[in-house]
């Protein structure tokens, strides 16, 4: 018999007691680090989702800026949608004057056109127009006017006068315009018939120069 004791068997019955081995514990620290990640992981994501909504908004002001703007409207020239027509000479030529006829005025669209002006360009001749201007023409409208043509000097009346032109000035409420027209050759013809008879040869050396 040996003098060792050896390793003492379990008895029956005792084994069904035994503690659970522990498993590895948790470091002290660990849940702490645990809690910092989670909080870190949410601010990651909540700055991220704000970049995002920056993103959009910012892609967004960009897109509005880019956007297609409408063009002003600017209308046409006056000149350019207002016609002026020679109808015909007023007969009898009243009492004074040298020739008297009608134009019709007209504006073909746009906002509506002030006839401010309609004179010539010889200093020997005057224009009277009736009604008095300034005349407004709306588009669409036609208007016809008197002009009464006197002479102011026969020395310097030209007879034959050629494509003689008719000056007016047009405005509407974006601009004001200069423009001449030439109401072509029955007019010409007209002027030259009057003023031929108004200013015949005799009358040359009686009328005096203007002023």
């Amino acid at each position: 018999m040996s003098g060792g004791i050896g390793p003492v068997e379990p008895g029956e019955g005792t084994e069904g007691h035994e503690s659970p081995r522990p498993g590895p514990r948790t470091p002290p620290g660990s849940r702490w680090a645990r809690e910092l990640y989670a909080g870190h992981r949410r601010a990651v994501l909540a700055i991220g989702a704000l970049t995002c909504v920056s993103a959009l908004v910012a892609g967004g002001a960009a897109l509005y800026a880019a956007r297609p703007r409408p063009v002003p409207y600017t209308p046409p020239a006056p000149s350019q949608v207002f016609s002026l027509a020679y109808v015909a000479p007023v007969e009898p030529t009243p009492d004074g004057s040298a020739f008297v006829f009608t134009v019709r005025v007209r504006a073909a669209s746009g906002p509506a056109i002030t006839l401010e002006r309609l004179s010539q360009p010889s200093r020997a001749l005057t224009v009277e127009i009736e009604p008095l201007l300034p005349a407004r023409v709306s588009a669409g409208e036609a208007r016809d006017l008197v002009v009464r043509i006197r002479v102011a000097d026969c020395m310097h009346v030209a007879r034959n006068s050629g494509l003689p032109f008719l000056e007016v000035t047009l405005s509407n409420k974006f601009q004001k315009e200069e423009h001449s027209y030439i109401p072509g050759d029955r007019y010409a013809r007209d002027l030259s018939t009057a003023l031929t008879r108004a200013c015949p040869a005799t009358r040359d050396a009686d009328t005096p120069a203007p002023s």
